[in-house]
């Protein structure tokens, strides 16, 4: 049981980077400052909104998933950030890039 807290309280650690925009908007609050607005989803009514803490954008493994993204759909996206990928695989990839720190 110890070994299952332990692992829980890790993956919250490596989370610490990623929080889910809807929460902190539930609670009333704004983008917190640090941090950048991002939809990931191939469609509007499967897409969830993210807030992704700039420290994110240095580590070259994100930087890769951006660039890639960039390739597949371009620079020019008008407005939020858009991420075409399922949001549970964007929330297993952001914890492996974290762990990878």
């Amino acid at each position: 049981m110890l070994r299952q807290f332990s692992r829980r309280r890790a993956s919250y650690r490596r989370l610490k980077h990623v929080q889910d925009i809807d929460n902190a908007r539930d609670q009333g609050e704004a983008v917190p400052k640090g941090y950048v607005p991002v939809m990931v989803g191939t469609e509007e009514k499967d897409s969830a909104k993210f807030l992704i803490h700039i420290d994110m954008f240095k580590n070259e493994y994100f930087a890769g998933l951006l660039e890639m993204v960039a390739q597949e759909v371009g620079y020019e996206n008008p407005g939020i950030l858009r991420i075409p990928c399922d949001a549970e695989c964007f929330r297993n990839l952001m914890n492996e890039i974290s762990r990878i720190k």
